[in-house]
């Protein structure tokens, strides 16, 4: 790889892992939509949709056991709502990370729109009460049957894209009704855990590109803890805003895409 390459891979994990730590997802819906476009943008080869998906689940997997490691220590990962979650999540990862390779560019664009609108449509639901969000980690409770049919479908997206973790904090906010942060540090714990089974799942297909992989994954650990300091010091309110406005941007770019793609 050049110079400029590996600049651009770094700076992209570092950013990726930043919104992971800050924001409770492994970073994904970030991370491959920039690596997708803006290696192009420095005259370097753009990268394909499924070289994309590989490295972003491996950086995935790898910055959120940094940041929900972070967050655990810090009190705010739930444990029966991660294990359930996790555990369905992760299963049907593997399943998903082993089907992508025969996927097509065109479904996997797709696939990932369909995701930001869905986490868009949840955005538009009543946010939690002041007082929920006050509930202690010990008093919050979860439906499993629920809990288990959403993780299973959004680890199938995962197992394809590399992303997807980033549907289980509106998911656990808005629909769940788990106090912000609770969900945020989870949702984290929840992505080390079925990023693992989808990484797998590439690993086993011969679809991870090791020097880019490695590259990423070294920036993605650095932003992750650094988005982990700064998540402490801002207000749940500031914290959806950001997730809602950074999510929209990335869902007008993406549809462009599917809707100008030949």
């Amino acid at each position: 790889m050049s110079p400029m390459l590996i600049a651009s891979l770094a700076s992209i994990g570092a950013i990726g892992g930043f919104f992971a730590g800050l924001l409770g997802f492994g970073g994904g819906v970030v991370m491959f939509p920039l690596l997708y476009y803006v290696p192009p943008l420095f005259g370097l080869e753009r990268l394909d949709a499924k070289t994309v998906a590989a490295v972003v689940i491996t950086q995935v997997f790898f910055s959120s056991v940094v940041g929900g490691l972070a967050h655990l220590r810090s009190g705010r990962v739930h444990g029966r709502i991660a294990l359930v979650a996790g555990t369905a999540s992760a299963v049907a990862s593997f399943v998903g990370g082993v089907a992508s390779k025969w996927t097509s560019e065109p479904f996997l664009l797709l696939l990932f729109g369909i995701a930001t609108l869905l986490v868009l449509a949840m955005m538009f639901l009543p946010a939690p009460s002041q007082e929920l969000e006050k509930v202690s980690l010990e008093k919050v409770s979860v439906a499993p049957v629920p809990l288990s049919l959403c993780s299973f479908v959004t680890g199938i997206l995962i197992g394809f894209l590399g992303a997807g973790n980033f549907l289980f904090v509106p998911l656990l906010i808005y629909i769940l009704k788990v106090p912000t942060r609770i969900a945020i540090g989870s949702s984290l714990f929840i992505a080390m855990m079925n990023t693992c089974s989808g990484f797998l799942g590439k690993l086993a297909t011969g679809q991870i590109p090791w020097l880019m992989a490695t590259v990423v994954v070294i920036g993605a650990g650095i932003g992750a803890l650094a988005g982990e300091r700064i998540h402490c010091r801002l207000p749940t309110p500031i914290l959806r805003y950001i997730y809602s406005a950074m999510v929209g941007l990335i869902a007008v770019r993406i549809w462009l895409s599917i809707l100008t793609l030949h």
